[in-house]
């Protein structure tokens, strides 16, 4: 997967790059091919995880937000230079 180094701040936990989140969520698709997830209820556990996450650890629906962006930007940059 083609990706930069770009860092992301988190308040809670210091900075990290793309590359780690992406690291993070490659072991999340893989333990859902491992265990043989219904693809409806994968995607349900992940909102209700990312809903939890959220409020547990009382981050603030802007920062979910902006992450949210950034991730659909970064996509469309992958799609643009597939292109």
């Amino acid at each position: 997967m083609v990706h930069d180094k770009k860092k992301a701040t988190n308040a809670s936990s210091g900075s990290y790059s793309i590359e780690d989140a992406i690291k993070i969520a490659d072991d999340i698709f893989k333990l859902s091919k491992e265990k043989k997830y219904n693809l409806g209820a994968f995607i349900h556990g992940l909102i209700f995880a990312l809903e939890y996450a959220q409020n547990s650890f009382r981050i603030p629906q802007q920062q979910v937000a902006v992450i949210k962006r950034d991730c659909r930007k970064y996509f469309k940059a992958i799609e643009i230079k597939k292109s």
